[in-house]
């Protein structure tokens, strides 16, 4: 995987901070494809068997994948990667559901993305130069008291990247995953003097090869007024400062406003990313 890090920073870090194998059945499980040689040519990982990514050399390679995963009664809600695998891999997947007896598996939403990237030298050369006069924002660490405002926001980010409310599916599984982000230090806030949410953000992956952004929600009310890259600029400062040697985000291509901020941050263009929801 680290023959292209910003693609797989998240498994990576997943890798790294729980190891090959999971303690436990159904936590999560890596499994590969090996060439003669025993060299490893392709890689998934499988998250409470819900999520997937997945990094192949080939594409025959992914659409193998697919067929596997098809035929071992997997059914997946999302998977997420670089969209040169996402595509080869779901080709096979729906089209081996069709010989397998049951319904066939398909999509409920697919979302082509862009993956970011942004290094910390490259950040500290910008900070010094067009970053020098931003006015610095209050965003900081979240605590359990912003609870109730961080959960409102990410339901309203979730049903807009995703056309889905969490609040009718499983509020109390949603709830329960934002208080532990907020535990662990993994979600950053900015509120104003009136205690109203400007903005959030969260970390949904960390090791020693950087940091993976998602959960960037500004509150509609306050969109256009600069609060995005203020706040932003502050989060890649605290992250920097922290030693990270990179950062990562995927955003919907459609979403031309965050786009433009990423890039007035510094983040640059990496690669074609994918997300697909499959129906249940």
């Amino acid at each position: 995987m680290e023959r292209d890090i910003p693609l797989n920073l998240f498994a990576l870090s997943w890798l790294e901070n729980h190891g090959i194998s999971a303690t436990r059945p159904g936590v999560f499980h890596f499994r590969g494809i090996f060439d003669d040689r025993g060299e490893l040519e392709a890689m998934a990982l499988v998250i409470t068997n819900r999520l997937l990514l997945i990094d192949a050399r080939r594409p025959e390679l992914a659409r193998y994948i697919g067929t596997w995963y098809c035929e071992a009664a997997f059914h997946f809600q999302h998977i997420v990667s670089s969209a040169s695998n996402v595509h080869p891999f779901w080709e096979s997947y729906v089209q081996a559901s069709y010989h397998t007896g049951g319904e066939p598996i398909r999509a409920r939403l697919i979302s082509p993305q862009e993956m970011y990237v942004i290094h910390r030298q490259r950040w500290m050369q910008r900070l010094q130069n067009a970053h020098r006069h931003v006015p610095s924002t209050n965003l900081r660490e979240a605590r359990l008291s912003d609870l109730d405002a961080v959960f409102l926001a990410s339901a309203r980010m979730h049903m807009e990247e995703t056309l889905e409310d969490p609040l009718e599916t499983n509020a109390s599984v949603f709830r329960n995953h934002v208080s532990n982000r907020i535990q662990t230090g993994r979600t950053f806030v900015w509120f104003d003097d009136h205690r109203r949410l400007l903005f959030k953000a969260d970390i949904s992956a960390q090791s020693r090869y950087g940091v993976q952004i998602s959960g960037v929600y500004t509150a509609p009310q306050f969109r256009g007024q600069g609060i995005a890259t203020r706040a932003m600029i502050d989060l890649c400062r605290a992250l920097f400062a922290r030693g990270w040697p990179r950062m990562t985000l995927y955003v919907n291509q459609q979403n031309a406003a965050a786009l433009r901020v990423y890039e007035r941050v510094g983040f640059t263009f990496y690669d074609d990313y994918e997300t697909i929801f499959v129906a249940p």
